[in-house]
């Protein structure tokens, strides 16, 4: 047997601070009947069970047809499964979104789509424009790539690249970035470039200092120079008959006749002018000055075999050649002069070897430097080996120069923005139509989701549970539960002969009486999701605005339930069930009639726990003189306790239960009872008022005053003994 304990001071209201019940537990046994009025707290008794024993059992919970029955206004049907009606908001709320999203799908579907009308304008038809404007301006520039690589190709003075036919638009596009405009002087030298044929080296110049103050010193030593005479010819007074005996005795020989007086020359004289011009003196001084002679004239040969000239040189460095050979040429020249100067010099000291001659001053002429003409000549000979790589670079320059021309020609810079534009534009549309498409992918997946979403809440058929409860009404009512459309769908109606009653037409008993049988039919559903726990199944006012036959079905319901008649659904061994009522009818006949003892002893009240709520107390009922009698008797009961808590409009209905009740069972004519009492009439006359008509608020008598006039009905109609015994109760 099974038994729980609930602890009631985590009860609370949402907006209490102290806990609801007083007391501070509340036992359960397997079977548990709760008497409670209206505010007493039954419903947040009932989540109280559910939130602190649902890890421990398999708590279910039924308050109604509202969390049991959901309502659908489309189908005008209704579904059956727990939190149904829940679950019904919640389909409706994501019908309505799907919808909204279908909407935008729809919207979404229509901007990125073909327009019927062709001259409509959406994402897709500007997103179209844009392209066919790209597109025409991009084969504009097509044609320019095209129409300038031809021309290209076709150049032949100079050629502009190696294989004209291999040359199109694509080796055109991939040089644009390299276009550059030449000045004429550069296209005029890479065509002569291109017009090159190999040269051979030029053999640079070897730089050699020269010291012309030594060639000076030397000249002017050989000029203070003198050869002393060893022997005296007294006929020699000048340098100049020197000069001529000498010549004379060089051109003539012996036993010849003298070639200016025609006199036969005298063997005596040869011997002299020998001894006298053989001396040693002489030679060496001549010897230096012929040596001295000689290197001059050398030097002059050299400078005058340096044959220096630009026709050698290509023609890109034959500019720079000339200015450094004119320069050169300036130079060798002062040289040269230089050298002659010194020559004749010593052609002077030649005739007069006998005397001092006087020492000369010249201007020191400049040194040759040949560095920077060999820097040319280098430059030049380094051409000559990379001629093919500069012919190349000269073509590719060319080339280039003609493809900035073609440009300009073809106004492409202009052209060529436009088309960036147009690019820039197809982006943005492309952006705006993807964000569209993404957005579109994204409501579908949305949708999708919600389709999911709607299937997963969608009420599934249950043709078996509603089987059982058409079986249960079939005797009790005149109509049934039918499938909505086909038996797959989830969704029911109610079948009353040949037609089909709209689901709002469906009063609060029947819609409670269904809900109630599937509540009871799910009971046996669940055995295999709950882990195997024992069950709490707990009953909040089940039997609401139910006629007599609907009461009769749901406490013969109950009863078999709590009989254990169908184990499946409550096994008494093990699992507990609990009944909360305020209705005092039920509450009598609900529980196990009779107050008979079993063979031990024992009564219902020892078998199962009876409690009444009574000012926030569980006050537990353990035998049938602490029990109810009747229902009658439970109306006195429930207005002695809402007088002693100060419920005025609470009070003034049960006092019209009462009386309705008591003149009902002795069979009282009702003008009679009231004795035309206008007072009596305003407060306890059930017919003079509507159902909406309940309040007292609009009622001036205290609870006391309206306790007094209640008092006095009964003592009008001399039952005042009677009200004693019931309001001492």
């Amino acid at each position: 047997m099974t038994e729980t304990t609930i602890n009631l001071t985590e009860i609370k209201f949402e907006d209490a601070v102290s806990p609801l019940f007083l007391g501070e537990e509340l036992e359960l046994k397997n079977i548990n009947f709760i008497f409670a009025r209206n505010g007493s707290g039954k419903s947040t008794l009932s989540q109280a069970i559910f939130k602190q024993k649902e890890s421990e059992f398999d708590v279910h919970v039924f308050k109604g047809f509202e969390s049991l029955i959901g309502e659908n206004e489309h189908f005008d049907a209704f579904s059956l499964a727990v939190n149904a009606n829940e679950k019904q908001e919640e389909i409706k709320k994501l019908e309505k979104e799907k919808m909204e999203k279908e909407k935008e799908l729809f919207i979404i579907n229509a901007d990125i789509s073909k327009p019927e009308e062709s001259d409509s304008e959406n994402l897709y038809t500007k997103l179209q424009n844009a392209k066919n404007k790209y597109q025409n301006q991009e084969k504009k520039i097509d044609k320019i790539y095209i129409d300038s690589a031809r021309v290209i190709a076709k150049e032949i003075n100079p050629m502009l690249v190696d294989n004209p036919r291999s040359y199109n638009k694509n080796s055109f596009k991939n040089e644009l970035s390299k276009a550059s405009a030449l000045e004429k002087e550069d296209i005029l030298k890479n065509v002569a470039i291109l017009k090159s044929t190999p040269q051979k080296k030029i053999n640079t110049y070897s730089i050699k200092e020269t010291k012309f103050s030594s060639y000076i010193d030397s000249v002017n030593q050989i000029l203070v120079s003198k050869v002393e005479e060893k022997t005296k010819i007294n006929r020699f007074t000048s340098p100049e008959k020197i000069n001529f005996a000498e010549s004379g005795y060089h051109i003539h020989k012996k036993g010849d006749t003298c070639a200016f007086c025609g006199s036969l020359i005298d063997d005596n004289i040869f011997e002299e002018l020998e001894t006298y011009f053989s001396a040693d003196e002489v030679k060496i001084l001549q010897d230096r000055i012929t040596k001295g002679k000689e290197m001059l004239q050398n030097n002059i040969s050299y400078l005058n075999s340096l044959n220096l000239s630009n026709e050698d040189f290509y023609s890109k460095f034959k500019a720079n050649a000339e200015n450094e050979i004119e320069a050169i040429k300036s130079i060798i020249k002062e040289q040269i002069e230089f050298f002659k100067s010194l020559h004749s010099v010593l052609d002077e000291k030649e005739k007069n070897l006998f005397k001092v001659s006087e020492k000369i001053e010249l201007p020191l002429p400049q040194n040759i430097d040949f560095e920077k003409l060999n820097s040319v000549i280098e430059e030049n000979n380094e051409f000559t080996e990379n001629l093919e790589s500069e012919m190349k670079k000269a073509k590719d320059t060319l080339r280039f120069h003609k493809i900035k021309t073609l440009l300009d020609e073809k106004n492409y810079a202009v052209e060529n923005e436009k088309l960036n534009s147009l690019g820039q534009l197809k982006i943005e549309k492309e952006k705006e139509f993807n964000r569209a498409e993404t957005q579109r992918k994204l409501v579908k997946n949305e949708i999708e989701e919600l389709l999911i979403s709607l299937d997963k809440l969608k009420p599934k058929a249950e043709e078996q549970a509603i089987k059982r409860i058409n079986e249960k009404l079939r005797l009790k009512v005149q109509w049934e539960l039918d499938f909505y459309e086909d038996e797959n769908s989830g969704y029911y109606r109610v079948k009353q002969g040949d037609y089909y009653r709209s689901v709002k037409k469906l009063s609060t008993g029947e819609k409670n009486i269904i809900a109630f049988l599937y509540f009871i039919e799910k009971l046996e559903e669940v055995k295999e999701k709950r882990d195997d726990k024992p069950k709490i199944i707990v009953f909040d006012d089940p039997m609401t605005s139910n006629d007599d036959t609907m009461q009769y079905i749901i406490i013969w319901q109950l009863q078999l339930l709590y009989q254990g008649k169908d184990r499946e659904k409550y096994d008494s061994n093990r699992d507990i069930f609990v009944v909360l009522t305020h209705n005092i009818h039920f509450y009598l006949n609900v529980q196990p009639h009779g107050n008979f003892e079993d063979k031990k002893g024992r009564t219902k009240y020892d078998k199962n726990n009876f409690y009444r709520i009574e000012n926030h107390r569980f006050l537990k009922i353990t035998s049938s003189k602490e029990d109810f009698k009747t229902s009658y008797e439970a109306l006195w009961f429930e207005l002695k306790e809402l007088y002693d808590c100060g419920h005025k409009n609470s009070m003034l209905n049960s006092m019209r239960r009462i009386i309705e009740t008591y003149m009902k069972f002795n069979n009282l004519n009702q003008d009679k009872f009231y004795h035309g009492n206008e007072q009596y009439l305003k407060l306890f006359n059930v017919n003079s008022h509507s159902i909406d008509d309940l309040s007292a608020q609009s009622y001036s008598e205290s609870i006391k005053e309206m306790r007094d006039l209640f008092y006095k009905i009964f003592e009008d109609n001399g039952c005042e003994q009677h009200f004693k015994h019931y309001w001492k109760f």
